[in-house]
C-alpha cells in the first residue's frame, strides 16, 4: 500500500476508527496492522498545502494518528492523549472534524469485569463464567458516576433525557449478528491471538512473559490494607473501613493479604482460549476499585452490567461505536496491571474478527487504490 499526500477528500475513505486509550492498548492494535506507514507522525494540520502534506488532518483536530490496514479495512487508530470520558469526547468531537466518513468507531482496550456475572440475564447453568482474558463487548453503555448525591447515598440519573442514547439501527444490527456468531469469533479470536502474540504467549514455555499469571479473586469484603497492623504507619488500617496511603499503592505480598482468602474461577494461568462476552459496561471517570461497590451497582442496576470502563461513554453519543475490552481486572481493591498487556492483546484480537464481519467499502475507494491519486489533477 501506498501513504501518498492527500486531500481532506481522501480522508472520507476511512470509514473505520479505533480509539486507544493506553500506550498498551494502541500497541497491542498495531500488532495487527498488515501494512503501516513508515513516518509515525503521518497526518500533518491541514493548512491547504495540498500535495505537500501527509494525511492531512483538520487545523482545529488536536488528535494524533496512525494509519494501517486490518484485513480488508483502512483503518485509523487514534491516540488518546489520557484516561476518561471527557478525553474520549473530546477525541471523538475532533475525529468528526478531520475523518468525516467513520461509519465504526472501536473504542478498544483493557477495563475491569464483574467475576462469573456474564450473560446474567441467563439461567444460572447457562452462564458463561467472566474471567481475566476475556472479552467484553459492549451492547449498551450507562454512566454509573453521573447524578445526585443525598444525605443517604448516591442516586444515579437515569431517566431517558439523562441517559445516553442507543446506537444506530446498523451498530445494533452489527452487534447482534456478531453476539450470534460467538463460538464462531471466539475461534478466529484465538487463532488471530496466536498468531499475531506468539512470541508474549510463548506457548509450551514455563519462562514466557505470561507464565507467571494467575487469575485470582478476593472477596469483596476482604479489603486491600495492611493486614499486620504494625507496618502501618498512620494507623488507618487499624480501623474497620480505614485505608491508609501507602496501602493503595502497595501490591497484595506487601500488605500481607492473606493467600487463604484467594479462589480462583477455574483456572490458574491465561486461558488458552479466551471467550467473548456481550452486555452492558458502566463507564465512568472514577476508577472502580471496590469489590463491594462494584457488587452493589451491579445489584442495583436493571441492565445487566459485566465491566466498567472509563472511556465508552466519551465516545458512545459522538460516533456510531463498539466497545471492545479485555478484563485485566475485578475492580476490586487488590486490582494490579499484571494482566493489562495479555487483556489489550485478546482486545485487538477480538478486534480483528469483528472487522472481519464488518463490510468493507468497495475496492475502487480504497486507499490502496487510490495510491496514484494526484490532488492537482
Amino acid at each position: 500500500m501506498s501513504f501518498k499526500s492527500t486531500t481532506a477528500s481522501r480522508r472520507r475513505v476511512f470509514e473505520i476508527a479505533i480509539i486507544c486509550a493506553l500506550p498498551l492498548e494502541a500497541r497491542a492494535v498495531k500488532a495487527l496492522f498488515e501494512t503501516q506507514p513508515t513516518n509515525e507522525e503521518n497526518i500533518k494540520y491541514d493548512y491547504g498545502t495540498g500535495a505537500d502534506a501527509d494525511f492531512n488532518k483538520s487545523r482545529a483536530d488536536q488528535n494524533a494518528y496512525t494509519i494501517g490496514r486490518i484485513g480488508h479495512h483502512d483503518v485509523v487508530l487514534v491516540h488518546m492523549p489520557g484516561i476518561g470520558e471527557i478525553s474520549a469526547a473530546a477525541v471523538a468531537a475532533d475525529l468528526k472534524h478531520s475523518f468525516e466518513g467513520i461509519k465504526l468507531a472501536l473504542v478498544v482496550g483493557i477495563c475491569g469485569g464483574l467475576p462469573g456475572s456474564a450473560n446474567g440475564n441467563q439461567p444460572e447453568e447457562n452462564r458463561r463464567k467472566l474471567m481475566l482474558g476475556d472479552v467484553v463487548v459492549g451492547k449498551q453503555v450507562i454512566q454509573y458516576d453521573f447524578g445526585r448525591q443525598y444525605p443517604d447515598g448516591f442516586k444515579r440519573k437515569d431517566d431517558p433525557e439523562n441517559s445516553l442514547s442507543r446506537q444506530n439501527p446498523e451498530i445494533r444490527a452489527f452487534v447482534a449478528k456478531l453476539e450470534s456468531k460467538r463460538e464462531e469469533l471466539e475461534k478466529q479470536m484465538w487463532g488471530s491471538l496466536r498468531s499475531a502474540f506468539k512470541f508474549k504467549l510463548n506457548e509450551g514455555s514455563s519462562t514466557g512473559p505470561l507464565h507467571e499469571l494467575r487469575d485470582e479473586l478476593m472477596p469483596p469484603t476482604y479489603w486491600h490494607k495492611h493486614h499486620n497492623l504494625d507496618d502501618c504507619r498512620d494507623k488507618k488500617c487499624r480501623n474497620d473501613h480505614g485505608v491508609c496511603e501507602e496501602a493503595r499503592g502497595s501490591s497484595c505480598e506487601q500488605l500481607r493479604c492473606d493467600n487463604n482468602q484467594i479462589f480462583t474461577l477455574g483456572r490458574g494461568e491465561p486461558k488458552q482460549k479466551p471467550d467473548i462476552h456481550f452486555g452492558t459496561i458502566a463507564s465512568g471517570n472514577t476508577v472502580m476499585r471496590s469489590g463491594e461497590e462494584r457488587d452493589k451497582l451491579a445489584a442495583k442496576e436493571k441492565q445487566s452490567i459485566i465491566a466498567f470502563d472509563m472511556e465508552g461513554a466519551g465516545v458512545w453519543d459522538y460516533l456510531p461505536c463498539v466497545i471492545v475490552k479485555g478484563v485485566c481486572d475485578y475492580a476490586d481493591s487488590h486490582k494490579n496491571k499484571k494482566w493489562q498487556e495479555y487483556a489489550a492483546m485478546t482486545a485487538a484480537a477480538c478486534t480483528k474478527v469483528i472487522l472481519d464481519q464488518w463490510p468493507g467499502i468497495h475496492p475502487q475507494q480504497s486507499l490502496e487504490n487510490q495510491a496514484s491519486f494526484n490532488p492537482k489533477n
